[in-house]
């Protein structure tokens, strides 16, 4: 009976210290912005605090870097990227710690705001 108690344990101290080995830490994730676009510009809107680094991906599949000291972005739609997606998402830092957004898509828009 010993030895089934202790072959059980070892078993499952096993599997912990495996379970433990293959985790990784899970990125702390912020809402993705809320976005809308109008007269071929752009507006995004984060769940930020202070400096907020956004990452734009045209349709093209170009990256633009934007940086604000607010949570918002307000910036004009590339003549190439009109009536097509747009991706965006971003990025901030909270206590030492970099928190990262999901990623919303909208439509770079030349006629009326939606």
């Amino acid at each position: 009976m010993r030895t089934t108690v202790k072959v059980l344990a070892a078993s499952a101290l096993a599997v912990l210290s495996l379970a433990a080995a293959g985790a990784t830490p899970a990125l702390a994730a912020a809402p993705a912005p809320f976005c809308e676009s109008g007269a071929s510009q752009f507006y995004c809107d984060a769940s930020s605090t202070g400096t907020t680094t956004w990452s734009i991906t045209w349709y093209s599949g170009s990256v633009g870097t934007f940086t604000t000291a607010a949570p918002t972005l307000f910036a004009t739609c590339p003549a190439s990227n009109l009536g097509h997606p747009v991706r965006a998402s971003y990025s901030y830092v909270d206590g030492g710690t970099t928190q990262y957004s999901g990623t919303t898509q909208f439509i770079c828009r030349s006629g009326p705001w939606q």
